[in-house]
């Protein structure tokens, strides 16, 4: 495409893994072409996790608080803070229609969204350029057509945070005095997606075996600090419990320190892997080749096809399928993640 802005504007709101991916795709561009003006629209939930040590954004971003405000005044919030702004380029990553009506006060030559085979929600009312979706399933390989589409040639997915030298000080604080650190999140956003304390525990107690420091994380949400305390007890308190005591930017330094991280689908995996940090990801409900981690695949451990297969009967699975057994997870077996464990032992000299 003879195509190529000289400003753009990256909507994608949530979630909090999604973000992630997203700022993939915006520190891609921000590393590789330098001389386009990037603006990032997200939710102010997770706007902290993209702003410095010094206050100010990685790159100019505009945090909505839906959540707070509500989306009449979200909406009037983005107009105000663009109004004097116009884009060569809008990337609505998001195909939710919350995005859409968000993306009609961002003004900018060309609107992108996806082609029929990703968007939803109507979001064809909202743009004026379709991206063609491309043959990897994944996420990130979505956003990462929008670049494509729009001239970027040989974009690879990148995440610079930014650390400072007193935010890995922080980090370091908090971890134990020891190079060789086994993080465990165990909760994803959705109880579904978590695997069970017994299998974590027992992970836990073989990575400890094996010489490792055992690190537990997770937001102060009462249900991962239960799930957190749990594993915890099992393991007579032999770890590191740091769940609900990190802010995004501290739990990202902290995972950025780890040899290892056990994860289901979660934030904490995708900040594993932008981090370069293996990360063995736990799947049974969605398709990992959509939502899994960018790098690492080769640990992950999944019975998503296993069970989608067995519901449809044998029938082709849609890439999107969404497993209905809500006990999942449990078909995760405990000598199937310490394979993984000890592959990533091998594999990464770790």
């Amino acid at each position: 495409m003879n195509y190529f802005p000289k400003s753009i504007c990256i909507l994608r709101l949530s979630a909090l893994g999604d973000c992630i991916n997203a700022f993939g795709l915006v520190s891609a561009i921000r590393k590789q072409y330098p001389e386009v003006e990037l603006t990032f629209v997200v939710d102010k939930r997770f706007s902290s996790l993209f702003k410095k040590d010094d206050g100010s954004f990685i790159v100019p971003t505009i945090a909505v608080d839906i959540k707070k405000d509500g989306l009449f005044k979200a909406c009037m919030f983005v107009r105000n803070e663009l109004k004097h702004k116009r884009f060569d380029a809008l990337y609505n990553l998001q195909t939710s229609l919350k995005a859409s009506l968000i993306s009609l006060f961002i003004k900018a030559d060309k609107k992108f969204g996806y082609d029929a085979q990703r968007r939803r929600e109507g979001q064809l009312l909202f743009i004026n350029h379709q991206v063609k979706s491309p043959e990897n399933p994944h996420v990130l390989a979505g956003f990462m057509a929008f670049a494509h589409e729009t001239g970027f040639e040989n974009l690879k997915p990148n995440w610079d945070f930014c650390f400072s030298d007193d935010e890995i000080a922080q980090a370091d604080e908090l971890l134990p005095n020891c190079n060789k650190i086994f993080c465990i999140a165990p909760a994803s956003a959705k109880k579904v997606k978590n695997w069970t304390v017994d299998g974590y525990s027992v992970l836990a107690q073989y990575a400890i075996k094996k010489g490792f420091n055992v690190v537990l994380l997770g937001s102060n949400n009462p249900l991962e600090l239960d799930l957190c305390n749990q594993i915890e007890q099992r393991i007579n308190h032999n770890c590191t419990n740091l769940c609900g005591k990190t802010n995004l930017r501290v739990l990202a330094a902290v995972i950025k320190q780890a040899k290892l991280v056990l994860s289901p689908d979660s934030a904490a995996m995708h900040l594993s892997s932008a981090q370069n940090v293996p990360v063995i990801g736990l799947f049974a409900i969605h398709n990992p080749d959509r939502v899994g981690s960018w790098n690492y695949r080769n640990l992950e451990v999944s019975v998503y096809q296993k069970l989608a297969k067995k519901e449809l009967a044998g029938e082709a699975t849609n890439w999107r399928y969404r497993v209905k057994n809500e006990d999942g997870m449990k078909e995760i077996t405990v000598e199937s993640v310490k394979e993984a464990f000890d592959k990533a032992v091998t594999t990464y000299n770790l």
